[in-house]
This record gives C-alpha cells, sequence and structure tokens, in this order.
C-alpha cells in the first residue's frame, strides 16, 4: 500500500495538464523487482493501472483516492490515510510544466527527467525507506473519454 502511495505523489496534481494523455509505465524497484501498467490523465483525474491482475487500479477524482483491486473490479476502498506526502509532492508539481529537476521534500528526494517534448520521461523516488524508479514511455496525446474514471464500475480501458 506504501508503494502505491508514493505513486500517487507524482500523478495528484493533474488539473495543470492541459491535455489529455496515455502513457505506459514501468516501475522498478531498488531489487530490481518491476510492475508494469498504464497511465490515463484528464484534466483533474487520473487513472494508474497496473497490468498484474493481483494488483490494484487507481482513480483519482475529486480530491479523493480510489483503490480498485483488479482481480475483484465491482469493489473498491477509498484511501484516506498517509496522504501527507502526496499533498507535500503536490506543491513542487504546481509548477508543471515548469518544473525543477531536483526536489528535496523531508526525508524524500525526487529526481525529474524530462523527454524531448518536455514530458516527463521518469520519475525517482528515493528515500530511506523507498528507492524506486517510474519509467513513462509511448506517451501519447489523445482524447480520453471520461468513462474511464468511474470507479464503480471501473471499465475497462480500450487500449
Amino acid at each position: 500500500m506504501k508503494k502505491i502511495l508514493f505513486l500517487l505523489l507524482f500523478f495528484f496534481p493533474t488539473n495543470l495538464f492541459a491535455s489529455e494523455v496515455f502513457c505506459w509505465f514501468e516501475e522498478v524497484y531498488k531489487d530490481n523487482s518491476t510492475q508494469q501498467g498504464f497511465l490515463l490523465i484528464k484534466n483533474d483525474k487520473i487513472r494508474y493501472e497496473y497490468l498484474d491482475e493481483n494488483l490494484y487500479t487507481i482513480i483519482i477524482k475529486n480530491n479523493k483516492y480510489f483503490l480498485i483491486p483488479n482481480n475483484q473490479k465491482d469493489s473498491f476502498s477509498i484511501i484516506e490515510e498517509n496522504t501527507e506526502l502526496i499533498d507535500e509532492l503536490a506543491k513542487v508539481f504546481l509548477k508543471f510544466p515548469y518544473i525543477d529537476d531536483l526536489y528535496n521534500r523531508g526525508e524524500y528526494t525526487f529526481s525529474i527527467e524530462k523527454s524531448s517534448d518536455n514530458f516527463i520521461k521518469r520519475v525517482a523516488i528515493k528515500s530511506k525507506d523507498l528507492n524506486m524508479s517510474i519509467n513513462f514511455f509511448d506517451c501519447k496525446f489523445k482524447v480520453i473519454h471520461d468513462k474511464y474514471f468511474m470507479h464503480f464500475p471501473l471499465r475497462p480501458y480500450m487500449l
């Protein structure tokens, strides 16, 4: 659950994105384990979905965080605890697209690499307890229907 909250740290301030975006992602952890999935962003809504059926889909909308198990898409929970880190990193991203390459927030360091089109290519999160990178690739600016940001029922996104 803690890893999921760290992922949300990066994506919280989506109301700053003028375009709708689809990206593939790969998370890489210190032990070289990986997780893959896709990301949808539309205005102030986010869908962060792991491909693994044993993991989750996260929907962020209306300043709420919905967690839907991929193997039980007819149920969800609301994440209400440990959101302080999300709020702190959101302050950093309020400057998007004019963001710096490095941020230090408490015990966390966030390194950001941009792609040639100035979209975020990689985010490295480092702390005493967590070292991971999130790589984004094959990002496309495209129209995304609101139905894909509904948490109940969760509709499969047509890739």
